[in-house]
């Protein structure tokens, strides 16, 4: 240890008491000191890489041109001729590329204020939120940035959000972004939990639960303050109507309403931002009106339906229909009770849960239930009905408005997360051993293995091939023997750095005693192994995460490809084996290996046994909550949509934005 003098070690002394202080706070980087932005004044404007009609034009993730609408916006940072560089996020990717400056709307520059950064910094914004934030207030003054203290770690949060696999989902043919873990990947399959929805990776989760990569123009409303704001005014409602169906005023009790006072009030009666009541009906029904707007009921009766709720279906007869069977079910036989009738839905359970953001209806980070009660599973939600809501106000004037924005705070932020451009695919796509057969059969979800060879056999030849080309293998190759055990580990890096590791146990047996279980514990593939295997939830003997609409043939195949399986058999609610038809809730699997076992088949939301989610599903939920009549066995377990354990209201919403479109089960 290198000595010191006493003067130094006093002064070390004295600075080391006011350390405490400072020890948490961010380290502090220069501020830029102006900002050009600009927003898109063009419909399917595509950029170029370079600054000329001749020059490619800029592809996204997936390989598709991005194409660029008003009024998205965008920061300038260059000229060149005609031509504009610009710098943009798009689906979470940032990029680079020219437009000519004709087709940008409001172009200007700001300068930052650094009293008002230290304002946030008051607040209690990490430094890293700083610069974006105050970008934001230079474009738009009457903003308002509040702190939203979580009271957990974003590492805490990505790992309560990532258990289990299938609680965020996602549809993209971009597989960098996916889980290969197992459950969300099996065999060089990505799992489809629902058609053409898969589980994000941590590092994509991550991404999308950092508050941090969100903040502009385009992505601020996900954590607009959805409760009722007391500075919104009639006026600024009626601004948003301007031009659209509900411009002018109904009858209601005998006099005249507007319906820009229907919506405030109603919005402080439901504790909803009447604002963003008239910004969710002029999204559902468009600016002139939908044939759900006004539906004739017969006897002169004329309901509606405003949000659009159970309007579904494969035909517009059908949609309409349903949607007029909801508004009479309900008693929409007006404006008003419509409006109301909406803003409660919207109002249960999430507003007032805390819950008064998008960014928090879709991360349940602060309210009860924490990580559950989740109004939908697609991870992309806040990032696209922010974008909406956003163009709403902007097509309707308002976007200069007041507003409050909750901005989500973790304990540990770290560095700004970034969208995952590397593979963490560390699959294998097959194992072998020379003169032994693996137990179990190889699996690239199953990463323990067990085999024996005979005495005679003194070494062996390990063979693998990579499920993707860019990770790297160690561990194969000629491997000598000694008798009994023999640990080998197979070492999967990904491109990304991930590291998965296959321990394989091999068995050499004594020459005398011909040994053949190994002196550890064999892992022998049970009936829950297969069925965790091929994408299956195991709880208490209850299999659950069947694609909802799967025919019973399927899950039969998919159990006997598995060569640990030697015999599966589905029955019915009445016991009988039956081999086709969907799979539902009620039935039950018996599957048998070395040991067998009977599972009850769970298809969330199928609380009736028709392996469907309809009306009648929640007309079942609805009646065991109000206990006029109960619900027992598989079937409570299938109204526990949201699996918290209880069949509540919460269960009843999440199965009714289900059959209305808004948002899909997870199974």
């Amino acid at each position: 240890m290198k000595k010191i003098n006493t003067i130094i070690f006093t002064l070390i002394m004295l600075f080391s008491c006011f350390i405490p202080l400072f020890s948490n706070i961010d380290k502090v980087e220069a501020m830029v000191s102006s900002y050009t932005y600009a927003y898109i004044d063009a419909i399917d404007l595509g950029p170029r890489s370079c600054p000329s009609t001749s020059c490619d034009r800029i592809y996204d993730d997936e390989g598709y041109i991005i194409w660029m609408d008003r009024p998205r916006t965008v920061e300038v940072i260059g000229y060149s001729g005609d031509w504009a560089q610009i710098k943009f996020n798009f689906w979470g990717f940032t990029y680079t590329g020219y437009v000519l400056q004709k087709y940008l709307g409001n172009k200007q520059t700001v300068t930052l204020d650094e009293n008002y950064a230290n304002s946030l910094r008051a607040k209690g914004f990490p430094e890293s939120y700083i610069e974006s934030l105050t970008k934001m207030h230079a474009i738009h003054p009457k903003w308002n940035f509040e702190v939203s203290e979580t009271g957990v770690s974003l590492t805490d949060a990505v790992n309560g959000e990532y258990n289990p696999i299938y609680k965020n989902l996602m549809s993209t043919s971009n597989t960098t972004l996916l889980s290969t873990d197992p459950g969300a990947y099996n065999n060089g399959y990505y799992t489809a939990f629902e058609p053409g929805w898969y589980a994000p990776s941590k590092d994509t989760l991550k991404y999308y639960l950092d508050p941090r990569n969100f903040l502009d123009d385009n992505s601020i409303f996900m954590f607009e303050q959805l409760s009722f704001n007391n500075s919104v005014t009639e006026s600024d409602i009626q601004n948003m109507l301007n031009n659209s169906f509900m411009s002018g005023s109904f009858n209601y009790n005998g006099s005249n309403m507007t319906y820009a006072r229907a919506f405030l009030e109603v919005g402080r009666e439901t504790n909803v931002n009447p604002v963003h009541l008239a910004a969710r009906v002029l999204q559902e029904q468009g600016y002139s009106g939908s044939l759900t707007s006004e539906m004739d009921g017969g006897n002169g009766q004329t309901y509606y339906n405003y949000f659009n709720f159970n309007a579904y279906g494969s035909t517009t007869s059908e949609i309409v229909n349903n949607a007029l069977s909801y508004a009479k079910s309900n008693g929409w036989n007006n404006p008003y009770a419509a409006i109301k009738g909406g803003a409660e839905g919207i109002s249960d359970g999430y507003i007032n849960n805390n819950q008064d953001t998008l960014y928090y209806e879709k991360f349940n980070i602060v309210g009860e239930s924490r990580y559950w009660h989740q109004y939908m599973a697609n991870i992309m939600a806040p990032y696209t009905e922010s974008m909406s809501a956003y163009r709403s106000y902007f097509k309707s004037g308002l976007v200069d408005n007041s507003y409050t924005f909750k901005i989500p705070v973790y304990t540990d932020m770290g560095k700004a997360t970034v969208i995952p451009t590397k593979s963490n695919n560390n699959n294998l796509s097959s194992l072998e051993v020379s003169n032994c057969t693996l137990n179990p059969a190889f699996n690239s979800a199953i990463s323990k293995y067990n085999c024996s060879v005979s005495y005679d056999i003194s070494n062996v030849s390990i063979k693998a091939n990579l499920s993707d080309s860019k990770a790297k293998l160690e561990g194969t190759g000629t491997k000598s023997l000694n008798v009994g055990d023999n640990k080998v580990e197979i070492k999967v890096t990904a491109e990304n750095g991930d590291i998965r590791t296959y321990n394989i146990n091999i068995i050499r047996k004594d020459k005398e005693k011909e040994i053949v279980e190994p002196s550890s514990t064999t892992n022998i593939a049970t009936p829950s192994d297969v069925a965790k295997a091929i994408g299956l939830k195991n709880s208490n003997n209850n299999l659950s995460g069947f694609t909802l609409g799967e025919d019973v043939s399927k899950v039969i195949n998919s159990f006997k490809s598995n060569s640990n399986v030697k015999e599966v058999k589905v029955l019915n609610s009445s016991n009988k084996e039956i081999t086709s038809g969907l799979v539902t809730t009620g039935q039950k699997i018996v599957i048998t290996t070395s040991t067998t076992e009977t599972y009850n088949v769970i298809v969330y939301g199928d609380t009736n046994g028709d392996g469907k989610v309809s009306a009648q599903d929640f007309s079942k939920i609805k009646s065991h909550i109000l206990k006029s009549s109960t619900l027992t066995g598989a079937y409570i377990s299938a109204a526990d949509v949201n699996k918290d354990g209880k069949v509540s209201a919460q269960d009843f919403s999440k199965v009714k934005s289900h059959i209305l479109g808004a948002s899909k089960l997870v199974q």
